[in-house]
């Protein structure tokens, strides 16, 4: 059985000329388990792009295996935001890596202690001024359908990604510095939803946080100015923010014709129970 130990020896021998040796190597390291890319970690210098490409299928395969295994850890969090928080990590580690130097609760509390230092009694209209000109963070119009769109950390990091992750981020951030900002299922794209002195304001994070005001509503959708206020009145729980990221991770992958992980993300969307 192979052993960490083990490991050096045969991350050497995964290019090797005998395909019998090579057989063996990548029975191993698939025998190896999810802890894989964890311990490859410690030996990162032995690694090359030759040897790294030939065991990404594996790596990949154990993300798959590990998200699965872990999906369901944001079913018992207590609050609806950390549920989302918990899935929108778990998302995160399975694209970008289990092993992170950081995890996305710790950048969005970087963000939020920035925006504190700069803006002490700061209101929404505030944050979002922060988040989407300060720091420019935006809609990814260039490769709408990249899965990483969905992927908060990945946002954080490279300022882009799509409506509902924009939005999540400023709920996130929002909560943190006691601030309250909530996510509208508005016919087109996810919006965020303030309210400023008594005025409900909905602010369109893909578009670099621009503001519409409700008489702007009819100008923005065929429906009935009664039926958007009740779309936009309608609470939303973890589970349907959860859910819809999801849908945007089938179509994403969808797109780019990664059946595999497109079929894995509609089992779980399928798996994740309405309440």
């Amino acid at each position: 059985m192979l052993t960490k130990e083990n490991l050096p020896h045969i991350i050497s021998l995964v290019d090797d000329d005998s395909d019998e040796v090579r057989d063996h190597v990548f029975r191993d390291l698939t025998d190896y388990g999810t802890d894989l890319e964890a311990d490859l970690v410690e030996f990162s210098d032995i690694l090359n792009v030759k040897n790294l490409h030939l065991i990404k299928p594996i790596i990949e395969d154990n993300r798959r295996k590990w998200l699965k295994k872990n999906w369901k850890n944001w079913y018992s969090a207590i609050s609806e935001l950390e549920k989302i928080e918990i899935a929108m990590n778990i998302i995160s580690k399975f694209q970008l890596g289990i092993v992170q130097q950081s995890s996305l609760s710790t950048k969005l509390d970087i963000i939020a202690g920035n925006f504190m230092n700069l803006y002490p009694y700061g209101n929404e209209l505030d944050l979002s001024n922060y988040l989407f000109h300060v720091l420019d963070i935006k809609g990814n119009k260039d490769d709408y359908y990249d899965p990483l769109n969905s992927n908060l950390y990945h946002t954080i990091e490279n300022g882009i990604g799509l409506p509902i992750t924009l939005v999540l981020i400023y709920i996130s951030v929002a909560d943190r510095v006691g601030l309250n900002v909530v996510g509208c299922n508005f016919p087109g794209h996810f919006l965020a939803k303030i309210d400023i002195d008594g005025e409900m304001l909905l602010i369109d994070c893909f578009n670099s946080g621009r503001i519409i005001f409700e008489s702007d509503l009819t100008d923005l959708s065929t429906e009935s100015f009664e039926a958007l206020l009740k779309i936009i009145n309608t609470p939303l729980s973890a589970r349907t923010i959860i859910k819809r990221v999801l849908s945007n991770l089938i179509n994403a992958y969808k797109e780019k014709g990664d059946i595999v992980n497109q079929q894995m993300f509609k089992e779980l969307l399928i798996s994740t129970p309405l309440n």
